[in-house]
């Protein structure tokens, strides 16, 4: 009988345990994002918790932080939460004049691994973790959820919405105009943005063409200097950031083509210079990847003399290389190393 009662408590003890681990929380928030040309606003979203709690995700009126980046954060529940697992949205796209919406089961096992995993501070080296699910909603129902922290991330869902019809009365009880007038103002975009988009229009392939991967790599060529850090924003919405022990392996990776890249690198007296391209020429850089073998190595190499001039962006792929050239060379600065309080 002993051995029964001790047995249930051992199985007792597990069973807690796993639940435990199962309900693991974080600190994290919600946010929306939508391309620049392309403003969106949330009528209804929500992603529902491991636990059976749920949080809503913000918006403003109009919503355009630029694809992959945050848009409104809005404090809400506790702090700690368990992992998301299930996300529902209807959004209205203004410049579609429609509205989508759809449901979905997140990958849960994809998420627990990286909450798990964990992020690090690089300009701290202190362990750190994502603190953001970022949901993005662009042309055409594409939609694309990301996790953020400390400039690193990484998309872990793409799903396809369905076009949908809202009342107006319901989307907004106080307009006084009809959808298309409405969503026309809350589209209105900046006269350099209305310049872009008069150029392009609607695009529906392009978050598409945004998530093709190339293997590449960004890299240093400078006399007595030693490369430290890079940041690396891709078009496709992720962003990685290489430092300590993953800059010294600096390995090719599947990588999506690049719309910011900002170089860290040493002197011999540790003085630190920090050379940023932000951003890039998107036709160009498109047009100068599409010259390349895209499961050969690419290496973009930024090049200088010992005292920093002759500065010149190149992409080489073994003994073929071409320069990038529509990007700002004078955007260098020095960069003051963190200093812990």
């Amino acid at each position: 009988m002993k051995k029964l009662i001790l047995y249930l408590f051992l199985i007792s003890n597990i069973l807690v345990s796993c639940q435990n681990k199962a309900m693991q929380k974080y600190n994290w928030l919600p946010t929306s994002s939508a391309p620049k040309l392309y403003p969106t606003e949330i009528y209804n979203g929500h992603l529902y918790l491991e636990d059976g709690n749920q949080v809503y995700i913000p918006t403003s009126a109009s919503n355009n932080p630029g694809w992959g980046y945050s848009g409104s954060l809005h404090s809400q529940g506790e702090d700690l939460k368990a992992i998301p697992v299930k996300l529902e949205i209807t959004w209205a796209s203004f410049k579609e004049n429609k509205f989508y919406t759809g449901s979905w089961d997140l990958p849960v096992e994809k998420i627990k691994q990286l909450f798990e995993k964990g992020t690090t501070d690089w300009r701290t080296s202190k362990p750190s973790n994502y603190n953001l699910v970022v949901v993005g909603c662009a042309p055409g129902g594409v939609v694309v959820v990301w996790l953020y922290g400390d400039d690193q991330q990484i998309e872990i869902a793409r799903f396809q919405a369905k076009e949908t019809q809202i009342d107006m009365k319901d989307f907004s009880p106080y307009a006084q105009v009809p959808q298309n007038e409405y969503f026309k103002t809350l589209g209105e975009l900046t006269p350099e943005l209305r310049k872009e988009f008069e150029k392009k229009g609607i695009q529906y392939d392009i978050w598409e063409i945004y998530r093709k991967k190339y293997n590449w790599r960004a890299s240093i060529e400078i006399p007595s200097h030693n490369f430290q850090n890079v940041n690396i924003e891709m078009y496709n919405g992720e962003e990685e950031t290489l430092f300590n022990e993953s800059i010294k392996q600096n390995p090719f990776k599947q990588r999506a083509i690049p719309r910011l890249i900002s170089y860290i690198f040493e002197d011999k007296n540790g003085k630190q210079t920090v050379f940023e391209i932000k951003y890039f020429d998107e036709e160009e850089i498109f047009s100068l990847f599409k010259k390349f073998d895209k499961n050969q190595p690419i290496e973009i190499i930024l090049r200088m003399d010992e005292n920093l001039g002759n500065r010149k962006l190149v992409m080489k792929q073994g003994g073929k290389e071409m320069l990038i050239q529509k990007i700002d060379f004078d955007n260098m600065w020095e960069y003051k190393k963190y200093k812990a309080k």
